[in-house]
């Protein structure tokens, strides 16, 4: 979903043809994350009434489903209170949400004073994982959308009644991913995929490099490699640059991410 609305953001295309290509996106996600008969939703995705089918994965077998009602309402409040906060941008990604959510007091949230906001540490009781589950599904009932290059939230129309307690929300119950293994390595040594060639302070400036990308990443539910990738870290890490115009000659740093983590990057470089 991240790459595919990114993939449409950035196309050159105009702004009716997008649209169109959003709204396709979010019906198809919608129809994922249903727990209803997928038939009836995909026949009324092109305009016709149906009934339950009886065949499809949920008629056969209904997924489990929870209230989350309180749930809905306490993510898109949190979501209203970052508009109405005088400091910092009005609109954050997932990642910034669910840690105001769970009362996460990180480097961020102190910058923005949003450990202030009264929806801090209100969903306390959910873990990341569930919280992501919830902001999914109300994506995929168009309550909230994710807009722009840094898939920023913003409430749509319908957010309002559901904040009102005027809309019932009913949600799937997610299922968990089976765990992937690692392989054990010789030794039991932790891995690390930093260059060889780089000295002693570059291999601990591409570690922090590193973990600062996972920490961006997570902010703004992309994969790691998007916002860049190992190679460029790499050779950050070697050149050590100590400027902004340095930093903008790194192999895999355009315009776009200069401006957006160049300041970041130098702060990181510089406490590596």
């Amino acid at each position: 979903m991240v790459n595919q609305r990114r993939m449409i953001d950035e196309s050159p295309a105009g702004e009716e043809f997008k649209r169109l290509q959003r709204g396709k996106l979010d019906a198809l996600l919608a129809l994922a994350e249903a727990h209803d008969c997928r038939r009836v939703r995909l026949l009324a995705y092109f305009g016709e009434a149906s009934s339950p089918c009886g065949n499809c994965d949920n008629c056969l077998n209904p997924p489990e489903v929870w209230d989350g009602t309180e749930a809905a309402r306490k993510l898109l409040s949190c979501i209203l209170r970052f508009g109405q906060h005088g400091r910092g941008p009005r609109s954050f990604g997932a990642g910034h949400l669910i840690d105001v959510l769970r009362g996460k007091t990180t480097d961020k949230v102190a910058q923005y004073g949003h450990e202030t906001l009264s929806t801090f540490g209100i969903g306390a009781e959910l873990s990341e994982a569930q919280w992501r589950g919830v902001l999914r599904q109300l994506v995929a009932l168009g309550h909230v959308v994710s807009e722009g290059e840094y898939n920023t939230l913003a409430l749509m129309p319908s957010a309002r009644a559901v904040l009102k307690g005027e809309v019932p929300i009913l949600l799937r119950v997610a299922r968990e991913a089976p765990g992937r293994p690692r392989k054990a390595r010789a030794g039991g040594a932790a891995r690390s995929d930093a260059p060889a060639d780089l000295d002693a302070a570059a291999q601990a400036r591409y570690e922090a490099l590193r973990a600062w990308r996972s920490e961006v990443a997570r902010e703004h539910n992309l994969p790691s490699y998007i916002v860049f990738s190992n190679a460029t870290l790499a050779e950050m890490a070697r050149l050590n640059p100590g400027s902004l115009a340095a930093l903008g000659e790194v192999s895999g740093v355009g315009e776009k991410k200069l401006e957006a983590y160049g300041r970041e990057i130098l702060r990181v470089l510089g406490a590596g």
